[in-house]
């Protein structure tokens, strides 16, 4: 008998009807869908989760903030998670006063972070800050109230953590209209709150500065933000990048400290200048200089229009800075009559504000240094020299406005209104309630006896005028400088070379 092998592949047994293979697989296949349906649940429902208690108020309060007569921050003693508030060190302050935190602590890492002495968050934090919200937001900046209130904060960025940097929102641009921008000079004064301005408009911002006057805290909160970069340069170096516009204010402002280094503030105005102007001409940019009123010098002219050549001492003490900028200016024009650079000149009046250097030198920084602590106020000379005074507010939307416009003339940036410098005195006096005397000095050499802006050009060609009253805009400086003599303790003006004090 001749045995027949079946060499055919052997059938699974089948149960009611369906094979065992067939129903492992289909098993296998339902557990990986209900499995990814989960985790897709899961992604979906979580973030709605986390953001559903995270509201306005959250993130105001996710802000450490000082109390105005204590450096204590708003912290329960008894929080476990961070321990006593006396061993946290407070962190670094904000224009306004409130502290902005560069991580956000996250279960375990709160205590890891309190002991290294990094600043931190109480879980009680919400509750020890209800009732003091209309005060905080009275503090706050109005950047810093316009990034607050932004309905958008929360669908641009991911929720910080423990290792997670804090990122300010700014709108979203689209390519085309978004520009990349380089600002020289942009942690000082005017220039920080410049790159605040471009930041909230939605722009790329790229700064530059060699930190001699400027300060990396008046733009540390952009520091983690992904259209901005600082980088320490000194514009007497060239530089290169690609840049749609360069707004060009690196250059010492105040006589205490633009007399420090005479040639260098000359080299800044002159070799820097021309940096930034062959960056414009080899990418194409616009170039806004930042100039200044003491280009018309002690002027005999009142008040003083863009026409008026000025009354320049070209040896004086403060010629460095005076014919520094005259010959920037020249500089523009040249680029711009040759090689057909866009160009943007603004002359600028005495500016004040938030972030102003304390010892800046100048009569508004020194006045409120002197009366917050009940100091003489120094007036040098019989104080019946004449200053126009505006809010670095103002300023910044001026500049901004110059450089998107059409105008390509030198134009006045400055408030009309125009003070004796004695009378000045005496209004920081009655604002901040202070038991100062006014002391009487010897004239300094070169103190211009007048000086008020025609700013008819800026009306007429950029629709620009002041908007912020002196006295708010005094209350705002006031406010800044007692945090910072509260953080800092006793701080004695200076004028140049730490001598005399000047307007």
């Amino acid at each position: 008998m001749v045995r027949i092998t079946n060499h055919s592949r052997r059938l699974p047994q089948r149960r009611n009807g369906t094979s065992t293979r067939g129903n492992s697989t289909m098993g296998f296949r339902q557990t990986f869908m209900v499995l990814s349906a989960g985790m897709l649940i899961g992604y979906m429902v979580l973030p709605v989760l986390l953001v559903q208690n995270v509201t306005f108020n959250d993130l105001l309060e996710e802000r450490v903030l000082l109390a105005p007569s204590s450096n204590k921050p708003f912290l329960s003693e008894k929080d476990e998670t961070v321990g006593e508030a006396t061993n946290l060190r407070s962190p670094p302050r904000s224009s306004s006063g409130v502290d902005i935190p560069k991580t956000f602590p996250d279960h375990e890492n709160s205590r890891m972070m309190a002991k290294k002495g990094h600043p931190v968050l109480s879980t009680s934090f919400a509750t020890e800050f209800r009732g003091r919200e209309k005060h905080v937001l009275s503090e706050l900046s109005d950047t810093e109230k316009s990034i607050l209130e932004s309905q958008t904060f929360l669908s641009s960025y991911s929720i910080p953590t423990a290792t997670t940097p804090y990122v300010m929102h700014t709108p979203r641009l689209p390519d085309r209209d978004r520009k990349k921008v380089l600002v020289t000079g942009g942690a000082g004064f005017v220039g920080s709150h410049l790159v605040d301005k471009l930041m909230m408009e939605g722009h790329e911002v790229i700064v530059i500065d060699n930190f001699f006057t400027g300060q990396k805290k008046n733009v540390e909160h952009w520091m983690h933000h992904p259209h901005f970069s600082i980088k320490t340069h000194d514009v007497t170096e060239p530089i290169m990048l690609e840049v749609d516009q360069i707004y060009h204010l690196a250059c010492p402002a105040s006589p205490p400290h633009y007399q420090y280094n005479p040639v260098k503030t000359i080299k800044t105005s002159t070799m820097g200048t021309i940096n930034m102007l062959g960056l414009a001409k080899r990418v194409k940019a616009r170039m806004l200089l930042t100039s200044t009123s003491e280009i018309y010098g002690d002027p005999q002219v009142h008040p003083q229009p863009e026409s008026y050549w000025g009354n320049v001492n070209t040896i004086g003490p403060r010629a460095c800075y005076d014919e520094g900028k005259r010959v920037a200016e020249t500089m523009m024009y040249s680029y711009k009559n040759q090689n057909h650079v866009e160009v943007r000149v603004a002359r600028i009046f005495n500016t004040f504000g938030p972030r102003m250097h304390p010892n800046d030198g100048r009569v508004v920084s020194n006045f409120i240094i002197q009366a917050l602590q009940d100091k003489d106020l120094t007036i040098y000379g019989e104080g019946l020299q004449t200053r126009s005074f505006q809010y670095v507010d103002d300023l910044v939307e001026g500049l901004f406005l110059l450089m998107n416009g059409d105008y390509d003339m030198p134009v006045n940036l400055g408030n009309p209104d125009e003070y004796t410098v004695k009378d000045f005195a005496e209004y920081i006096q009655d604002l901040t309630m202070s038991n100062s005397e006014i002391k009487f000095l010897e004239k300094t050499e070169d103190d211009p006896k007048q000086r008020k802006p025609d700013i008819t050009v800026a009306k007429d060609n950029i629709d620009w005028a002041p908007k912020v009253k002196v006295k708010d805009g005094l209350k705002k400086t006031i406010d800044y400088f007692q945090r910072v003599l509260d953080a800092d303790g006793e701080i004695i003006p200076t004028g140049p070379n730490g001598a005399k004090p000047q307007a």
